[in-house]
């Protein structure tokens, strides 16, 4: 949603998108503090980090805080297209999704015999057009 023809955020609509961020990434920061203070953070056994749903949620809270720091402000741009992950943080509440978003997880090694035998298919039918093409459009 930012005008990227904007550089220096001088126009009204990018210095309400960077308020509104600000005001989610103090949000975020405050229930993961929270969390980490009821929950305990890697020692305990149902522990913050113990919890991979919440790997999400301290990821973008890291960048946010690494958004934040001044020196950082140049470099770190774009980390901002981590902000993606935000709404993965809902899945937690919808045990439906969870079960969906945790079967597709499971299925990727599966998929990896998938792109094997495509890839032997692509290359039967390279060898197939090399054989019947070679040569014939020169």
């Amino acid at each position: 949603m930012t005008d990227y023809n904007d550089r220096d955020n001088s126009t009204a609509w990018n210095q309400i998108l960077e308020d509104t961020s600000l005001v989610f990434s103090i949000l975020f920061i405050i229930e993961c503090v929270l969390k980490i203070i009821s929950m305990g953070f890697i020692a305990h056994y149902n522990s913050y980090l113990r919890d991979t749903w919440n790997w999400i949620d301290f990821t973008v809270v890291l960048v946010s805080i690494l958004e934040m720091t001044p020196f950082m402000k140049a470099n770190l741009k774009s980390l901002r297209t981590l902000r993606v992950l935000r709404p993965l943080r809902s899945i937690k509440a919808l045990p439906a999704m969870r079960r969906l978003i945790k079967s597709l997880f499971s299925s990727i090694p599966s998929l990896s015999y998938a792109i094997l035998f495509m890839s032997f298919v692509f290359l039967l039918f390279g060898i197939l057009g090399v054989q019947q093409f070679g040569g014939v459009f020169y």
